[in-house]
């Protein structure tokens, strides 16, 4: 019998388009072919897709992604640029969702539902079941990519607003400042692993860099990554695209379409990341 493994991307979503769909197109087709010669069924989710639009009318977008993280906590993959993301205020979260994650209180309003993820992937919330108070363990495998800021300085005003946290305003250092202390919370978890005789948890991380097209349309990219995952699952790519409708995107250019790691692709890194897991996770099916 075949095993099931499903991987969603964790990130920010206007910064990250150009790796959203590197994902989509170079890397989870051969992740899926190498676990298809080895019994293992890859599904690929996207959570802000997946969630019915009235959730995300009604409060419930937190609780949606949670739960996509819950229903299968092998792997957490996470791509990192210089944004740091949309901080849910108490407003955007309703009551249900607090009622099964209670420890939630503590975060929402002050940290972006980007670190959340994290924070649920590495350090589980507590979730109320029934009545029932249950406590999960760590993803056994978690990989956090770290796009380089190089780029950053070369940007234009309408390009950092995507890309930066310039469109937080005043609170753009505290952007930046939230930003490298989630990172050394990636650290700090990673070295609490490695301490831990026995720990089936490991946590990954690399930096990388990106290579920018300044002419390519951000919109052409979403609808490009839209059309794609539309047709891995089945739906409608008209749809979808309710979903990503921002006034940031239109007309706006610049976005990566390639990237590197060192002088490797991270196609092939990634790649190599996730089939050593894959190998040491399940080894009766490489045998």
């Amino acid at each position: 019998m075949n095993k099931h493994i499903t991987i969603m991307f964790n990130g920010t979503i206007w910064d990250m388009l150009g790796e959203y769909l590197y994902f989509l197109k170079e890397i989870f087709p051969e992740l899926k072919d190498f676990c298809g010669k080895h019994a293992i069924d890859l599904e690929y989710i996207d959570s802000s897709y997946e969630m019915p639009i009235e959730d995300a009318l009604h409060q419930r977008a937190l609780l949606d992604y949670l739960e996509f993280i819950d229903m299968d906590r092998t792997f957490f993959v996470c791509f990192r640029g210089q944004r740091y993301g949309w901080i849910p205020t108490a407003g955007d979260v309703d009551g249900l969702t607090l009622d099964i994650y209670p420890e939630l209180v503590k975060y929402v309003t002050s940290i972006s539902i980007t670190d959340i993820a994290m924070l649920h992937a590495l350090r589980p919330f507590c979730k109320i079941e029934d009545g029932e108070e249950i406590r999960m363990d760590p993803v056994k495998h978690a990989f956090f990519y770290y796009r380089n800021a190089d780029y950053v300085k070369d940007l234009n005003h309408c390009q950092k607003l995507i890309y930066t946290n310039l469109s937080m305003g005043d609170d753009e250092d505290v952007g930046d400042i939230n930003l490298a202390k989630a990172k050394d919370i990636v650290f700090e978890i990673k070295r609490e692993f490695a301490k831990i005789e026995g720990c089936e948890s490991e946590v990954i991380v690399r930096h990388y860099d990106g290579i920018w097209d300044n002419d390519l349309k951000i919109a052409d990219v979403l609808r490009e990554y839209t059309t794609e995952y539309a047709k891995l699952r089945g739906q409608s790519p008209k749809h979808l695209m309710r979903l990503y409708e921002h006034e940031d995107c239109k007309g706006t250019k610049g976005c990566f379409v390639d990237f590197k790691f060192e002088d490797k692709s991270v196609k092939d890194i990634v790649i190599d990341d996730f089939k050593k897991a894959l190998v040491a996770e399940f080894p009766e099916y490489f045998k």
